[in-house]
């Protein structure tokens, strides 16, 4: 059934669809999405900021975990249905690991992100984009041959699972949420000599630098602008920290563990610098 599924799509494809369906892969990249959620965590702060910030760098960081642990073969390394190759500076579906198929990343990332939003905006509108763009982003995935239809069912599991856990912890359990965080970001340190791959590596390193920093930011107590125009100067600022810190460790040496370093400290520059100088301006 699922090598039907995938020769259907690969059926579909052509030049105008493959661009369409590029997109949609695009915005359930991890990189984009945790670049969202950054974003919308400077703006508009608070338990809602914080709540998809912990809900995003949790899902890639179990999502990496998984990957590693099950080490299914993509459909094109099985032989099952050919990859649509494509290699462009925004998206590419080379690279992705042709052991590292279940369960999707995009449908996970994406599942857990937008699922946290629309529990958080309780509106009906927000519940049918959601799963609009979340089903788009899947049928993208078969679209280029790069995951089975059960990778992308476990990973919409998984990301409900998560967004879920955290919309409870904050709900039910909010002063005891950063423990939470650190026990999790405890557990994939202690397995990242297990499966040291990059992107396991990175991922975890994104958590563990939340779990450490999140708490220091609760520490700055000052009044956020009420004006959402005033907010918007967050945005220049924290860019600034995030893109002075990454050029500093771009001449870090190779390596696991400079590469763990340099993805903790990036959480460090996003969340706890970038506050101080909020802070700092009265932004």
């Amino acid at each position: 059934m699922e090598q039907a599924i995938l020769q259907f799509f690969e059926g579909l494809r052509t030049g105008a669809l493959t661009y369409v369906c590029g997109f949609f892969s695009f915005l359930g990249e991890g990189v984009t999405v945790g670049a969202v959620i950054l974003l919308l965590y400077w703006l508009i702060g608070g338990r809602t900021g914080e709540q998809l910030l912990y809900t995003v760098v949790t899902s890639a960081a179990v999502n990496a975990l998984a990957k590693e642990a099950v080490r299914r073969p993509r459909p094109y390394t099985a032989g099952v249905v050919s990859r649509l190759d494509v290699d462009t500076p925004l998206f590419s579906t080379r690279g992705l690991g042709d052991y590292l198929s279940f369960p999707s990343g995009h449908a996970m990332t994406s599942t857990a992100a937008w699922t946290a939003g629309a529990m958080k905006a309780k509106k009906a509108w927000a519940w049918a984009v959601a799963v609009l763009v979340i089903l788009a982003i899947c049928c993208s995935r078969l679209y280029f041959g790069v995951h089975y239809p059960t990778d992308l069912i476990g990973g919409i599991l998984f990301g409900l699972l998560i967004a879920l856990f955290w919309q409870l912890v904050f709900r039910d359990l909010y002063a005891y949420r950063q423990f939470f965080l650190m026990a999790i970001a405890l557990v994939c340190l202690l397995t990242l000599p297990l499966a040291p791959s990059s992107d396991y590596v990175h991922m975890t390193a994104l958590l563990a630098g939340a779990a450490f920093f999140l708490p220091l930011v609760s520490f700055l107590h000052y009044d956020v602008p009420k004006k959402f125009a005033r907010r918007l100067w967050r945005l220049p600022v924290g860019l600034v920290c995030v893109g002075v810190v990454f050029a500093a460790t771009y001449f870090f040496p190779e390596g696991a563990g400079y590469s763990l370093l340099k993805w903790f400290l990036l959480v460090g520059a996003g969340t706890f610098v970038a506050h101080i100088f909020f802070k700092l301006f009265k932004i």
